[in-house]
């Protein structure tokens, strides 16, 4: 996963702030997943936050801004260095650490944050069983994760795949890895097993019953 950032950055500078760039949506799709996580979290201020694959800071920036103290991993350094980059342009002071999700197994923070976040992650990370026992650990009881990923279905295929990748060719083919998507069934199982029980799932950016394409949601550490 962090090679296929960097080579995005080299050919796409600009690549996480950029208003024409590949990922320009992501502004938009921030407003949205902030405005869902702010009503059924509670907002964020003064709460221990973790950003997973944090990238180029988007909605780290967002977090630190609205009053969290928050904390960014990913596995991408270039990516790493945009985001610390832009933060001290911002004037915001967020901890940003080169990191994976399945590094959370054996990391320092054990128990330490309110809430975690993995948006546009779980369906890129090598080992998800791993990841997601990570994000658990260095939860507090009773803190919670939002996340935001893809199902695994045509309709997913078609819409992030086929017409992103082929046909209007936003993003380099290959960008998206259809077997690691993840179904909400398959989630909500992987979670459970991880003390993680899911409280509710929307289909995303839209907020609709429909999860078929990509979905965000939230669960709660219960101990």
């Amino acid at each position: 996963m962090p090679d296929k950032y960097a080579r995005l950055l080299e050919r796409v500078p600009d690549l996480w702030w950029g208003s024409a760039s590949p990922f320009a949506g992501l502004h938009q799709l921030n407003v949205a997943r902030v405005a869902y996580f702010r009503s059924v979290f509670g907002g964020f201020q003064g709460k221990r936050v973790l950003d997973v694959g944090s990238g180029g800071g988007i909605l780290a920036e967002s977090l630190a801004a609205e009053g969290a103290d928050v904390t960014g991993i990913d596995p991408s350094e270039k990516s790493l260095a945009v985001a610390r980059e832009h933060a001290a342009q911002s004037g915001l002071t967020i901890d940003y650490r080169l990191a994976s999700a399945e590094s959370l197994a054996s990391s320092t923070f054990a128990g330490h944050f309110d809430l975690v976040f993995a948006t546009g992650v779980l369906q890129q990370v090598a080992d998800l069983d791993s990841a997601i026992a990570g994000i658990s650990r260095v939860l507090a009881p009773g803190g919670g994760l939002g996340f935001v990923t893809h199902n695994r279905t045509i309709a997913a295929f078609l819409r992030l795949i086929w017409e992103e990748e082929y046909v209007h060719q936003t993003l380099p083919q290959g960008f998206h890895e259809f077997a690691r998507f993840v179904t909400p069934e398959e989630l909500a199982e992987r979670l459970a097993r991880n003390d993680l029980v899911v409280q509710e799932m929307k289909g995303f950016p839209q907020l609709t019953d429909d999860l078929s394409v990509s979905y965000i949601g939230w669960s709660l550490r219960t101990r």
